[in-house]
């Protein structure tokens, strides 16, 4: 009896008259997506996973043909559809734990919600596919295409996206903690918010692509190309990263330090490793301990509103004398590792502007920095109709502290920001460092 093709019975199986045979190929929708399953294996498929891969290790020269079928819902985990043609396909909420898919044709399918933990979808066409809150935990996704597929809330941890082609497609709030990209092709994609801690990113393109606010905490980032790219208020603690390709990239406003610690940004990804070492390896601090870089420090309380238009117009001001604003929060600043933090900073940068606007409880430890430091020039700011006019006062005795500048409103603030506030400190750190 020909048991790879028509008459085969299947060993184990509920129905002995269930033969499957190989599709025709003919489709008379040329959609291709829209095209009729093979009825029969549709029908063996129904009997259950067992028997399925039971035929599947029989008649490996049979390719599975389901396209356009309904499976919604059904449990297939473990499930051997290794070629299968499964375009347009709906396996919306599907049980795929641990199944093959590899080299499938899931074009225009529907994996919304399944659960592909451990499931093999290696070199698998995903193009346009939905696996929007899809469950992939340590899938192998290697070498997959998934142009234009819409991801939004997938789970991702620790998937192996080597290889993956991903041109334009929704990674929106993906958590792909501990993924592997290596060499992913992710140019234009939307990774908004996307949770990237510990990925590797070896050698991924993520040119154009937008990563705004995305978590990028111990990322691995060995010539990672980010041109054009959107990297603004990007989370890098720790990320390691050697060779990358920044040009036209935006990189405003990452931030440097761990959560919970204290909001320290900076405009610069490369720049920010080197500041990461700073502060937290006692000898590389000590070799740079007399560098005076362009970094300019901006210390103040930023949460409302209005002081946050303040904060960002200075930032755009430093930025047009091509200096590297590098902003702290001082309400947030607690913790004697922030307070170490910012005198090891304080003491390297070019100068600091400190609003103590909205910043009635700075520390004491905060203030002996300020007094500590004599060659970085202090610009304190104040706003006219507050109470805090007191604090900046007492830091007058020493010759690194400017005049405090006192603003009735923010935009007479904003108007003098160039004049009387960034003016006033480069004179003076030309005057403490000799005309340097």
């Amino acid at each position: 009896m020909n048991l790879y093709g028509l008459g085969a019975s299947i060993p184990g199986s509920k129905r002995q008259d269930i033969v499957p045979k190989a599709s025709n190929g003919i489709c008379q929708n040329k959609g291709a997506w829209s095209c009729m399953a093979n009825e029969q294996q549709l029908a063996l498929l129904k009997q259950g996973v067992e028997a399925w891969n039971k035929w599947r290790s029989l008649s490996p020269g049979i390719p599975p043909d389901l396209r356009g079928a309904d499976l919604s819902q059904e449990d297939l985990g473990g499930i051997n559809l290794m070629k299968a043609s499964l375009s347009g396909v709906d396996l919306s909420g599907v049980n795929l734990m641990g199944a093959s898919l590899s080299q499938a044709d899931l074009r225009g399918a529907n994996l919304s919600g399944a659960y592909l933990s451990k499931a093999d979808l290696s070199e698998a066409d995903l193009s346009e596919v939905n696996l929007s809150e899809a469950y992939l935990l340590e899938a192998n996704l290697s070498r997959v295409n998934l142009d234009g597929a819409d991801l939004h809330w997938v789970y991702l941890g620790k998937a192996d996206l080597s290889g993956a082609i991903a041109i334009g497609a929704n990674l929106s709030e993906v958590d792909m903690r501990g993924a592997n990209l290596i060499g992913a092709n992710l140019i234009g994609a939307d990774l908004r918010g996307a949770i990237l801690i510990g990925a590797d990113l070896q050698g991924a393109d993520l040119s154009g692509a937008d990563l705004g606010e995305a978590n990028l905490m111990g990322a691995r980032l060995l010539k990672t190309n980010f041109e054009q790219a959107n990297l603004a208020g990007c989370l890098i603690y720790g990320i390691s990263s050697w060779g990358l390709n920044l040009e036209a990239a935006n990189q405003l406003n990452l931030s440097v330090a761990p959560p919970g610690e204290g909001a320290i940004a900076v405009d610069n990804l490369e720049v920010a490793q080197f500041i990461y070492f700073l502060l937290n390896h006692q000898k590389v601090r000590e070799v740079f301990n007399s560098i005076h870089s362009n970094i300019v420090l901006i210390l103040g309380c930023f949460q409302s509103s209005d002081r946050l238009v303040l904060l960002e117009e200075i930032r755009d001001a430093l930025r047009q004398h091509d200096y590297l604003p590098m902003s702290v929060e001082l309400e947030k600043s607690t913790t004697p590792e922030l307070k170490e933090s910012i005198s090891t900073v304080a003491g390297m940068v070019k100068f600091i502007i400190a609003d103590f606007t909205d910043a009635p409880h700075i520390p004491q430890e905060l203030l002996k920095i300020l007094q500590g430091i004599s060659e970085v020039p202090v610009q304190p700011l104040v706003q006219v109709d507050t109470t805090h006019l007191a604090i900046s006062d007492d830091l007058h005795e020493y010759p690194w502290m400017l005049p405090t500048y006192q603003y009735p409103s923010l935009s007479q603030a904003i108007a003098d920001l160039k004049e009387k506030i960034i003016a006033p400190a480069q004179a003076k750190a030309q005057e403490l460092r000799g005309g340097y």
